[in-house]
């Protein structure tokens, strides 16, 4: 009856998800073009409250992304103008209201526009960026026209609508100790993010140029005009707010586990954890917020070759969906299919330059779709990495099955690299210590490290190897009163997966459990292996299951 549940649940889920993939893969509206958009940092401090200043003298550290234009001020920290315990305020409001009465987006503009003290406004900075943001393909167009580059420089002023402020919150932050976390040390948090936009329509537009002072101006025309600007005001609005859990941390020194790392201190795990909050946040944002989400085509297959890298902030194993455009006789109208999902490899390309017709490529993998073709449409389409197993074994080590895949390739820099933790359920009839014939009760749970290989687009191979414990309990364990018995078990084997979509696969596996350690309960060593007290325990279990990818 459990395992009926179980595959029920499972197929209750897959229903859901399977809806939920429909609609990213096949979107209403794709935008064909992207261009960078800016960041500008800030950190809202709480004063008083727990490691505050800790976390405030890392904020300076924090690498910014390559992804956007940096568009931060010299100050990079405020105080939150709201209190945590009020009830009445809601906080994307009261940072909001703050970021306006202090002019915080005037103060971006002025950057856009090299603002000088005496007034003076220049587009020099807005003609470098748009040249940063071509493309080849823009360049190559450029070219053929009498304006070459000058094309490229006047993309620059759309670029100014496309400025954001992000203001990030540490929040809940501390250190193992403080998380009752005794055996590690390093910290934990919340990094809440809010993020607003600067509302530049072009009537906010002219009335800047309005504001702009020649070189023919009068004394009183200049005085004029910045006053103006004084009371120019150009708005903001909020866009969207996200929360994630951080965490820096590391297993003591004087644990099994910790004596084979090499250890961190506290200072730089806390540096760790800040710039995680600003990685994670961004991450996080990319996901929903459409002027994130890079978009270009493929620009060779065999292997698959795009021009994007380190200029738009692409990662080992970032994903990326393809679509192709496909004529609609009943709309007369090109609507964007799905084709297939893609993956960044560790060969990520520094294109962190102007464009010159000659870009550099970053090499891709497919993990499911059909054959992707030149020119397809790709865009950017970040997932959590997680990847959630519900199944059943059949060994003499067997019973229901579920395991948890977390991809680790955007953080260390190898494609298809998963650590992964599992946990199985088993009731089997023993005869224990040729004492009593009786069911037993196992649980088993452990972790480990898995390499994904692709096959073919639609079936991956995935060699493992881990360790774990399995407890065992019957009515003669309990009735002894010493606690379950336990042994630790190293498991290695390999599990086929076949897409039923891009993020639903079938899985099968084939594994092996190998007792390493005598049993033991309350009372310490029993003396005797597993396989002494559970006859021919261990040895060859095969695996049928479902994958959902998140």
């Amino acid at each position: 009856m459990k395992i009926k549940l179980l595959f029920v649940n499972a197929m209750l889920i897959m229903a859901v998800l399977g809806a939920k993939a429909q609609n990213a893969e096949q979107p209403k509206k794709i935008p064909s073009t992207y261009d960078r958009s800016s960041i500008t940092f800030l950190y809202m401090k709480v004063p008083g409250e727990n490691h505050v200043q800790e976390v405030e003298s890392k904020i300076g550290s924090i690498v910014f992304s390559d992804k956007f234009y940096n568009n931060n001020m010299e100050t990079l920290s405020f105080d939150a103008p709201f209190s945590r315990t009020s009830t009445e305020v809601v906080p994307q409001e009261a940072v909001k209201k703050y970021l306006t009465d202090q002019k915080v987006a005037k103060s971006i503009i002025s950057l856009w526009y090299n603002r000088q003290e005496d007034g003076s406004m220049s587009m020099d900075k807005i003609f470098d960026r748009g040249m940063f943001n071509a493309t080849d393909a823009a360049y190559i167009k450029a070219q053929s026209t009498k304006l070459g580059n000058a094309v490229l420089q006047d993309y620059g002023s759309r670029l100014v609508g496309r400025s954001y402020i992000m203001v990030l919150d540490y929040q809940n932050v501390k250190t193992m100790q403080e998380a009752k976390m005794n055996n590690m040390h390093g910290w934990q948090a919340t990094a809440v993010g809010y993020l607003f936009k600067i509302n530049y329509t072009e009537e906010t537009q002219n009335a800047l140029y309005d504001c702009w002072i020649y070189p023919e101006d009068s004394p009183a025309v200049k005085a004029e005009k910045i006053k103006k600007f004084e009371q120019l005001e150009i708005p903001l609005e909020f866009v969207t707010k996200t929360s994630v859990p951080i965490v820096a941390s590391q297993p003591n020194p004087d644990t099994q586990i910790g004596r084979f790392i090499k250890q961190k201190s506290d200072d730089v795990l806390l540096q760790e954890l800040v710039q995680k909050g600003y990685d994670e946040t961004i991450y996080n944002l990319e996901k929903s917020h459409e002027d994130f989400m890079v978009k270009t085509t493929i620009h060779q297959v065999n292997p698959i070759r795009v021009k994007i890298g380190k200029k738009e902030g692409l990662k080992c194993d970032h994903r990326y969906f393809a679509y192709e455009y496909v004529y609609n006789e009943k709309t007369n109208t090109t609507e964007p299919r799905f084709r297939g999902v893609i993956r960044a490899t560790s060969k990520i390309v520094d294109n962190r330059q102007v464009a010159t017709g000659e870009m550099p490529t970053s090499t891709f993998y497919q993990t499911a779709g059909r054959k992707l073709q030149t020119g397809y449409l790709v865009r950017q389409q970040n997932d959590m990495g997680l990847e959630v197993l519900a199944g059943f074994e059949m060994g003499e080590v067997g019973g229901v099955y579920g395991r948890a895949d977390f991809r680790l390739g955007r953080f260390v820099g190898i494609r298809s690299l998963f650590v992964f933790g599992e946990v199985g359920f088993q009731t089997k009839e023993y005869d224990i210590l040729s004492l009593a014939t009786e069911d037993v009760s196992f649980t088993h749970y452990g972790a480990g490290i898995a390499k994904g290989f692709m096959l073919t687009r639609n079936v991956e191979l995935r060699p493992y190897v881990g360790i774990g414990q399995e407890s065992a309990t019957s009515d003669a364990i309990e009735a002894a009163n010493t606690g379950n018995y336990t042994t630790l078990y190293l498991r290695l084997g390999g599990n086929l997966a076949l897409n039923l979509k891009h993020n639903i696969q079938l899985m099968g596996g084939i594994g092996t459990y190998s007792f390493i350690s005598n049993a033991s309960n309350d009372n310490g060593d029993l003396g005797v292996t597993w396989d002494e007290v559970f006859p021919d325990r261990g040895g060859v279990s095969t695996l049928l299951g479902v994958k959902i990818m998140f």
